[in-house]
Parts: C-alpha cells; structure tokens; sequence
C-alpha cells in the first residue's frame, strides 16, 4: 500500500462535500432561469428573447465585480466569512425572482445575483491547492468533484425545475430553491475553514500530509511568477499580471470557455422546445440528458488530464471538439429529428466541462503563492464578461434569425479562438509536479 493510501482522507468526507454543496445550489440558482423562461416567464412578464438573453448574460457582468477579490481574500485566508455571507445574499436575491413583474426587475436582480456569486469558483479553486497536492493527481480530481457539482445541478435543475413549474409555477420554483440554499449557508458556516491546520475534525497526520507534500511540490516548481511582487497589496499584483502573458492566455481561455458554456445552457431548454414542442415537464427531463453526458465528460477528462499532463492540451484539445460539436448542431439545428437533436446535443455537453479539471490546475503551476490568488480572479473576472456575452449575443441572433443556427455558429467560432489561446501556454505545463521537467514563468 502506497504512503498516501495509509494517510487519512477526512478532506474528502467533510471538506469537499461542502465545497460540493456550495456549487452545487450556486449553480442551480444561476439555472433556474433557463427553466423558468419556457416555462411561463417571457410569456407572463412579456418580453423577447433579447431581454432574456441579456438577463440570462447580466448575472455574469455581476459576477465580474468580486472575481479578482475572491481569489485573493482565499489566498489571504479569510473565504470562510466571506463566502459564508455570500451565499445568504445570492439565496435571499434567488427567493426575490419569484416577485418580479417586469424584465428589468429581473435583469436587476440576475445582476446582483451575479455579485453574490463571483467569488465563489476563484475563490474554491484559490482554496482547494491548499487541501490538495497534486501528487497522484489529487488536485485535478478534487477539481474534477468540485465542478461535477455543477454538472449534476444542471441534470437536475430541468426536472426539479419543471416539476415545481408543473405542480406550482415558476415564482414557487425560485422561492422554494432559494429558501433551501439558505440552509446551506448554515452548513457552510458550521464545517467550512479557510486552511488544513485551523479544521478541527482533520488528524495531526493528515495535516502533516498536505503541508509537506504540498511544500515539496512548490519547491520543485521553481516558479518565479510573481516572486519579484512584494506585499499583498492588490494593485501591484494586477499590474504584474497584466504584463504577464500566460495571464492573458488564461484569462482568455476563460472568457472562451464560458461563452460557449453559458451561452449553450442559457437556451438549450428553449431549444429543445422548438425542436420536440413538448410540455414543461418534458422539456426539464430532455435538459437533463445533455447535462448527464457533461458528468460523463467531466469525469473522462479528469482522467485523461493524469494521462496527458500536459496542461495546454487536456485544456484545448476539449474547446475545439466542443466547438465542432456546436457547428454540427447548428447544421441540424432546423430538424424535424427530435431523437438525432437530443443526441446531438448529448455529444456537445460530454465536452462542456471537458477542459476544467486542467485549465483550474494551471495557476497554480505557474504562479507563485503571492499571485495565485489575484491570478484566478482576473480569469474569472474574463470568464464571467463570456457568461454575461455568450446568452446575450446568442439571444440576439435568435431574435433576428428566429432559429438557433447563427447563435450556434457564433459559440463555435469564440470557442476555437480559446483553443488557440490554450497553446500560449508553456508547452510541458504539468509535468513539473510529477518530477519530469521544471518549468520557468517568463
């Protein structure tokens, strides 16, 4: 038995459900729009798919304000608190979309729930390189786990959505999840710490573990991105940065990758309504499908990351088959094959995550402590403008075209341009930890 097999892994029963949790309702409260809108919504409040587009994309120029603050209050070790409130602000402001009567309320409130949101995933993502090494691929599996959260929420939301819909309508949907997701917050609260050695439930052995292994494999890096920043003042770190080009590689990455993820979200339940014409609580069971193959993906490519190890790839090489993907569901995009639709669109949600359990490791691989956090910030800060742009522009073509084909091609087009970004990155990204190679951050 291997010396990490013998060592406790109490971080995987309490530490990493909650983060688990936290996602995961994070993730359904951002969805529920995209259930709510063909479920009686637009035709309720009176507006066009531009207006639903732009509320579906304003949570993600919310989420942009706290972005760059998130990751460095995680690397400050001061999350806790600060997610802790976030969360029963973004499950009080879920609970009030089930009061507007107008679209601008709801755009209003899609923007504040964003600003409750943002820092949560650099925040999680700053955090979690302090609980897990990447030795025998730990890290990107935890990764892997923390973002199956949002996989599976996006299974679940269109059933649970469209059965609350059915039984009640869609104002109960979002009280009743709000209301839950402010349970959660307690949970935080209660189990949640900011490093290994503050969690009272985790033994003296495992603490011992994670710091060691995890200063072992910081030395070996032999990073010098960011070292020349002295301090933890924020602005220094974001000028470094700025100068930085595998910060704009990342950064970019980012912006891509969730164009093409929120955008494709956004409007699949609409989509499959204009394809199948079936009722709401058909439309949430057959949005469950493409996400089911986004946990499928998710846990592939977690796998072939360990494999492939080379960072650039495991993170490009899914965009570019996402955004093939997407092209060939805008070529059948006007079909009167319900079935081949659906399936169709199974095989662009089995890339949708694809390239997370990688491009979320990389930071930590380039950048030292100092930097880290800020680091991840500034790509989620990219990453949530791509959540805010991609349902928006999408929503615009729809409007104009009437069909989902142009929004299709657009997603596929910024998609590609993010896989080009991947390879600014250092080409032998990630074999450092695993003893093969050293890498230097120009």
């Amino acid at each position: 038995m291997s010396e990490t097999k013998k060592i406790p892994k109490l971080r995987w029963l309490y530490f990493l459900p909650v983060l688990f949790l936290m996602c995961f309702f994070s993730f359904v409260s951002n969805s529920l729009l995209s259930i709510a809108l063909p479920g009686g919504m637009m035709k309720d409040l009176g507006f066009a798919a531009s207006i639903a587009g732009l509320a579906g994309g304003v949570a993600g120029i919310g989420g942009m304000i706290l972005q760059i603050s998130g990751g460095h209050i995680a690397q400050k070790g001061k999350l806790k608190k600060f997610l802790g409130f976030s969360t029963i602000c973004w499950s009080v402001i879920t609970i009030l979309q089930g009061f507007v009567t107008n679209g601008w309320q709801l755009i209003v409130l899609r923007f504040l729930l964003g600003v409750a949101e943002g820092a949560i995933v650099p925040g999680i993502m700053t955090l979690l390189p302090y609980w897990f090494p990447e030795k025998d691929g730990e890290r990107s599996r935890a990764i892997a786990v923390v973002f199956t959260a949002s996989g599976i929420a996006a299974t679940l939301t269109g059933p649970i959505g469209g059965f609350l819909i059915a039984m009640f309508n869609w104002q109960m949907m979002f009280m009743i999840l709000g209301v839950i997701s402010l349970i959660i917050g307690g949970i935080w609260f209660a189990v949640m710490y900011d490093r290994p050695e503050q969690a009272r439930w985790l033994s003296k052995e495992e603490k011992e573990y994670i710091t060691t292994t995890i200063q072992k494999e910081q030395s070996a890096l032999k990073k010098d991105g960011g070292n020349n920043v002295s301090g933890d003042k924020l602005l220094p770190i974001l000028g470094y940065l700025l100068r930085n080009k595998y910060s704009w590689a990342l950064s970019i990455v980012g912006f891509c990758a969730v164009f093409g993820q929120i955008g494709f979200f956004t409007w699949m339940p609409t989509a499959i309504q204009s394809v199948t014409h079936a009722g709401i609580g058909n439309i949430g069971l057959l949005s469950a499908l493409p996400s089911i193959a986004a946990i499928l993906g998710l846990a592939v490519w977690s796998k072939l990351t360990a494999k492939i190890k080379q960072r650039r790839l495991s993170t490009g090489i899914p965009l570019l088959l996402f955004a093939i993907s997407l092209v060939i569901l805008g070529l059948f995009s006007n079909s009167t094959n319900a079935a081949l639709y659906i399936v169709l669109m199974c095989v662009a949600g089995f890339f949708i995550q694809a390239f997370m359990p990688s491009f979320h490791t990389i930071p930590t691989l380039i950048f030292s402590k100092e930097v880290e956090g800020a680091a991840r910030g500034l790509t989620g800060f990219t990453s949530a403008f791509g959540g805010f742009a991609g349902p928006y522009l999408a929503g615009i073509f729809i409007s104009i075209s009437g069909s989902q084909v142009g929004a299709m091609y657009v997603m596929a087009l910024i998609l590609f341009v993010g896989m080009l970004a991947s390879f600014i990155l250092p080409k032998n990204l990630g074999l450092e930890a695993q003893g093969e190679n050293n890498h230097k951050s120009a």
